[in-house]
Order: C-alpha cells, then structure tokens, then sequence
C-alpha cells in the first residue's frame, strides 16, 4: 500500500521548485546556445519533466539522442539513453528502461564518464527494487555509491544512501533503513535541498508507520506534501496521500483513508505511475474489506492484481492475493479463497527464499572476512614494524648530524657517506611499506571478488533448476491430465531433455571451481580424512558448507527436500559424528 520515494541520479543539484527551473532552463534554451550546450539544456529539461510530464520527458530525450548523433557528442548520446530509460522506468515498461540504461552506461564507459556510468547503473538499481530484485538493486546500489563517492559528489551519494534504506526498509531491517534515510537528510539539509529533503520526510515517515509510531509518521508525511504541492510534484503528492491512506487506516479512520487513496488515483489517473496506482487499489481493498464492503474489496484487489502482474510488481502482487483470499474467504467462498492463499503463499516463499538466500550469503562472507582481515592484520603489524623501522632510521639520522656539526670536515665527509646510506635505507624502508599496503588492498579485492562470483554463481544454479522443475511439473501435469494425441511423444522428450540437462556436471564443474576459489583445498582436506565419500556426498557437504536450508539444497540438487533431509543423516554417519556434534560446524572448520 505504501510507496517509496525514489531519487534520480540526475545530472542538476540546483534548489529551485521544479516549475521554476524548467522556466529558466526554457528560457536559456530560447536564447540560442552552441550545439552541445543546447544538448545539454535540452537533457536536463527532459529530467526535470518526468515527475510532471513524462511525455515532455521522451520528446526531449529522443531530441537529445538525434542531436547528438548528428555531431558526434558521446557524452549526449548517453545522456538521450539514460532518458529515455528514465521515461519507460515512469511509464513501467522495466525491460525497455534496463536497456536504455545498459546502452547508457555502455556509452558513458567507453567515453570514461565516471557520472554517466554511475547514473545508469543506480538508476537501474531503482528498477530491481520496484520489482522486487533487492539483492541485484543493492549490488547496483553499492557499486554506484562507491563511484559518486569517490568524486566526491555530494548530491548523487545522497540519493544513493536514500536508495539503500529503501532497500533495507523493503527487507525489513527498519533502523538500518532510517540510518541510511538520515544520513541522505543530513546532507540535503546542508545542501539546502529543499525539494529532495520532502522526499525524505515521505520515506522516513514509512518507517515509522512500520514503527507503528502514528503520530510520528503523520506529521512527517504533511510536512512533505507541504513541499510537494510548492515544487507541484505530481509523483511526490501522489505518494504523499497513499500513505496518509495507510496511516488513517491504521489508526481506524476508514473514511479517511479511503478519501486518501481515492485522492491518489484521482491524481494518477493523468500521470499513470502504476507502482502508486497498484498501492492505492490494495489499500482501498483494505479498507472496504475491515468495513464489510465485500464487493468494492474484491473488485479493488482485482484491480491491484491485474496491475502488479502487467507490471512485475511482485510484493504488491502478494498483498493483491492475500487480500482476495481474506475477503472471500469472509465471504465463504472457501474454495478461491484457498486459490488466492495458496498463490499467495508460493509468491512469498519466492520472495523470502531470494531475501534469505542473500541473509546466508552475508553471514558466509562475514565468516570469510574474518579469516582474511587475520592475515590483513598481521600485514599491519608488518607496516607497522616498517614505520617503527623508518623512525628509529629518522632518530638516528639526527644524531649524525649533530655529530657531524661537532667534527672535523674529514669527518663531515665520512657522515656525508653515512647519510646517503641513512637515506637508502629509509627508501627501503617505505618500499617495504608500499608493498605491504599493495598486498593488504590486493587480498581485500579478492576476498570481495570471489566471494561475489560465488553468491552469484548460486543464485544463479537454484534459478536455473527451479525453473526447470516448474516446466518438468507443467508438463508431466499435462501428460496426465490432457488427451493422448501426437504431441504426447514431444512432452515425453522434452522431460527427458529436462532430466538430462539435471544430470550435467557442467554447472557443478563451474560450481566447484567458484567454490574453491573462496574455500581452498576444502574437497582435498575432506576427502584426505574421509576417502570413502562420493562425489554426491562431497556435493552435499560443500552446500551445507554454504549454510543452504533443505529447499535450496534440493533446488541444486535436483531432488525432494525429504531426499535431502535423508543423504545429511546418512553423510552425518560417514563422517562419524555423533549427535552432539554439528554438522556445519564440522564443516566449516575445514
């Protein structure tokens, strides 16, 4: 029900009401400019539109892309990219913005705009995130923020810390999600960013609404449709009544909300943000539902249904199924109301198994890092010596030279010759440093590589094998239940091809060699101590070793989690271990 404001990586920090600015920008643009600079003015003019009029948005954008194609101007023809990305994102056509963002960021590297890389790849970030892809948004997120950060920029690290709560929020992790949204406030503040810091005081009131803290989240919210309405933000204001609605439906004030959410669609209808739009029809099912207005629920959830499925908004979709089944199911229409739980129930566990698969992925790496920031440390203990080294070299060096103004000049030329070895031997000294600093960065580099291939390897393998065991499902379902025709033989094969493409050791070959990539020598040292395990079981320890849960490694594994639940008992007795011993905690000690 509730929405999120999101912040675009865009190229203007300027403070002026959105109204104000696209006058200005108008204006400049009418007293005739060079080539790029009108370029220019005409992308900034594309962005500032997208919250008001999207349509203003895709013609200057396509503008850009021509004019600058015309002349050659790289730097436009990224820019035309990123906006015509930023208007399908509006519109949500997701696939069509992904790939005006990827042909954007392509530009911009080849191009070495470190800007322009990071905007794209943020700005896809806030794709993922509508559809429910948080560990791909934060990963986009993350690399972005590390760019922007690195320049120096202010402006698009603020957006990005606010993209990154919204992400922590979505998961549930609510004060790491107001950190991030306070830190992103701290620097609008300094800014003077007034149109931004609105957005702020709407995503922080979210998370006191999930505080339950009403009166909080309240006087948040208005103080953000207070700046909305001044800049006429159209999205901002939108978002703004969507949550007065949850908030009014939270506390029991059912007329209130409802008139909350009919003003949001009221306002939307023009502006077609959908992600807004699938909010608000969740919301007044929620509310016709508590008040026992059974057929305005339902038709409001279906409306919100057929939404969230058009558009690959997955928890909105959730809440559209969950709150179909409650509604019939007070009804007493048991039989849709188990449909709509059932659908509702399958989609979460997606949901959860992605949020949890990425949980056991940072508790891996916690683990991991720990063991390599041991070997960091004794790298500093080194540098340290090294520094200690430099100093007592420096001391003694002074001492020369105090001698040096006590002797003879005979002896001042046996100094001199001490001195140049003082001084080679100080040079030493901090070579020896530099090298230790380079080794430490180049160990954390690597740590961060290989444990990513690895997460991401993963994830891709239970994708991959859930996808095939739907489509083995669908079509075994088929066989029984559809008429014996010619194209019984075609299902056949295609099942058969399906079990084979299970059976290849390819995926485990390329598995393995990631796995092995983090967690050295571990087939090696386990089959060292125990010869007598297969290659299936010496598969089966490396997922446990992974911390996966029954249903993913199952997922991997091509077979039933009970099928699991059997091959550890049986592993646990290989490896001779009693009942008081863990297995993962054996495992991870190798």
């Amino acid at each position: 029900m509730k929405l999120t404001l999101y912040f675009l990586i865009i190229t203007s920090s300027s403070v002026f009401a959105q109204h104000s600015k696209l006058d200005s920008l108008e204006n400049l643009l009418a007293k005739g400019q060079s080539d790029t600079a009108k370029i220019n003015l005409t992308f900034e003019i594309a962005i500032e539109s997208w919250s008001t009029a999207p349509e203003k948005t895709l013609e200057n954008a396509e503008k850009v892309l021509a004019m600058s194609k015309k002349i050659g101007y790289k730097k436009g023809e990224a820019d035309g990219q990123y906006a015509l990305g930023v208007y399908y994102w509006q519109k949500n056509k997701y696939p069509e913005a992904i790939a005006h963002y990827s042909k954007s960021e392509d530009i911009s590297r080849k191009i070495e705009n470190q800007v322009g890389i990071g905007k794209a790849i943020a700005s896809a970030g806030i794709v993922y995130e509508e559809q429910g892809n948080y560990s791909q948004a934060l990963d986009n997120y993350l690399t972005a923020l590390a760019i922007f950060q690195g320049l120096k920029d202010q402006k698009r690290s603020s957006n990005i810390l606010n993209s990154i709560g919204n992400v922590h929020k979505n998961q549930r992790n609510y004060d790491e999600g107001l950190s991030f949204y306070r830190q992103a406030q701290a620097i609008w503040i300094k800014l003077g960013d007034k149109k931004s810091l609105a957005g702020s005081y709407v995503n922080i009131a979210t998370i006191y609404i999930k505080k339950r803290d009403y009166h909080t989240a309240l006087s948040s919210v208005k103080k953000g449709l207070k700046l909305f309405d001044q800049f006429k933000d159209t999205n901002g204001k939108i978002i703004c009544h969507n949550n007065l609605g949850e908030i009014y439906f939270q506390t029991a004030k059912y007329d209130l909300a409802a008139a909350e959410y009919e003003q949001a669609l009221a306002i939307n209808r023009e502006f077609q943000r959908k992600p807004a739009m699938v909010g608000s029809y969740n919301g007044l099912g929620h509310v016709y539902s508590r008040t026992n207005q059974h057929a305005k629920a339902l038709a409001s959830y279906y409306q919100a249904q057929e939404l969230a499925k058009a558009n690959g908004i997955r928890p909105a979709l959730q809440l559209a199924y969950e709150g179909l089944a409650s509604v019939y199911g007070q009804t007493g229409n048991y039989a849709n109301a188990f449909r709509f739980q059932k659908l509702a129930t399958d989609l979460k566990d997606s949901l959860f198994n992605e949020e949890s698969t990425i949980q056991m992925t940072n508790l891996r790496v916690h683990y991991e890092n720990e063991l390599k920031e041991k070997e960091i440390k004794l790298l500093k203990k080194e540098r340290g010596r090294g520094d200690a080294a430099r100093n007592m070299i420096m001391v003694g060096l002074l001492v020369v030279l105090i001698v040096v103004a006590q002797t003879s000049n005979r002896q001042r030329r046996k100094d001199a010759k001490n001195k140049e070895l003082q001084a080679a031997q100080k040079a030493l000294a901090d070579i020896e440093i530099q090298n230790s600093l380079e080794k430490e960065q180049h160990l954390t580099n690597e740590l961060q590589f290989k444990n990513k291939a690895l997460t991401t390897h993963t994830l891709n393998l239970i994708q991959k094998n859930s996808i095939l065991e739907d489509i083995r499902e669908t079509v075994t379902l088929a066989l029984k239940s559809g008429p014996k025709d010619q194209n019984t033989p075609l299902f056949s094969r295609l099942i058969n091809l399906i079990d084979y493409s299970f059976n290849l050791d390819k995926d485990w070959d390329e598995f393995k060699a990631y796995f092995e990539g983090v967690h050295p020598n571990f087939f090696s040292t386990l089959k060292g101590t125990h010869p007598e395990l297969s290659a299936g079981e010496l598969r089966l320890c490396a997922l446990v070793r992974l911390n996966l849960n029954l249903k993913e490694s199952a997922g991997l594994l091509s077979i039933s989690p009970d099928s699991v639940k059997t091959a550890r008992h049986r592993l646990r007795k290989k490896l001779k271990l009693g009942e008081e011993n863990n297995l993962l905690e054996y495992l991870m000690r190798i």
